[in-house]
């Protein structure tokens, strides 16, 4: 019986023990800091329609064309008809390039070179690590997040209002296949 009553004892005194190491763990895991929750990594994202079309409507770009409209005057006024093909030529495939940028998802990172001292302002603005076309970004994961910096990009240019309305409405529409732009500006 004395055997009994020391084992009982000891089962006693051995729950009380457990009993207690429970609640002490349980107090200190309620009161231990919580783990951080990961950070997300922050990613600029511009639809590269507007920042084309934004270009498109520039100064800078106008100014490119004059230049190849004046290069053609002046073959034509000097009869080099092989300086006038090849500048129309130019002229051509500069419309369909712009026209192909416009539509669908081809890249316009180039368009960005004048602007391209602006563009730590606008990310830092932004909060954002880095910025690229949302075209070129097919999957992110979990841990990364998506900020639209095409407002911020397209002021650069400084849009005028239609060109501002132009850009709400592209932005309702998906972009074209790339594939579906004509190669042809003469049709």
């Amino acid at each position: 019986m004395k055997r009994l009553q020391l084992l009982v004892t000891a089962l006693v005194l051995l729950g009380a023990f457990a009993g207690t190491m429970l609640v002490t763990a349980t107090a200190r895991a309620a009161t231990a800091p919580a783990a951080p929750a990961a950070a997300k990594v922050r990613l600029g994202v511009y639809d590269t329609r507007a920042v084309a079309l934004v270009w498109g409507r520039s100064p800078a770009f106008h100014e490119a064309i004059q230049k190849l409209r004046a290069g053609f005057a002046a073959a034509k006024a000097a009869g080099d008809t092989a300086r006038m093909r090849e500048l129309d030529r130019d002229g051509l495939w500069a419309q369909v390039r712009l026209q192909q940028r416009v539509y669908s998802t081809a890249g316009a990172a180039d368009l960005l070179v004048p602007v391209r001292d602006k563009l730590p302002a606008i990310a830092k603005e932004a909060g954002v690590v880095a910025i690229v076309s949302k075209w070129e970004a097919p999957y992110t994961g979990a841990d990364v997040e998506l900020v639209d910096v095409t407002g911020a990009l397209t002021a650069l240019f400084a849009p005028d209002v239609m060109a501002t309305k132009y850009i709400e409405a592209m932005a309702q529409e998906p972009p074209k296949p790339l594939e579906q732009i004509r190669l042809d500006a003469k049709d």
